[in-house]
């Protein structure tokens, strides 16, 4: 039996980009853990991809667009305690 996984949390996450009003910065700090859940992030290292995210699943949508959406900012990802710094928009320096 193949075990079923649950996109409701990511289709949620893509649906409150279209619902005004957006703001990508709060979006990318409510949604930080459900992206970690997308990523293998090993003890004091940075975090990989999953191999296992295909294209046109909902879980690769959604850390396809986090992706986008999050390097349209200064980041820095803490290694350490697998945390997200968050900085301006990059045009906005």
């Amino acid at each position: 039996m193949v075990a079923m996984h649950d996109d409701s949390p990511y289709l949620q996450a893509l649906v409150e980009i279209n619902s005004p009003p957006f703001n990508e910065k709060e979006w990318l700090l409510s949604n930080f853990e459900l992206y970690k859940s997308t990523l293998i992030w090993p003890d004091n290292l940075p975090p990989i991809g999953r191999s296992n995210l295909q294209k046109g699943m909902l879980i690769e949508k959604f850390n396809s667009t986090y992706h986008e959406i999050l390097s349209e900012f200064h980041y820095t990802l803490d290694n350490g305690n697998q945390m997200l710094i968050l900085g301006d928009r990059l045009e906005d320096i």
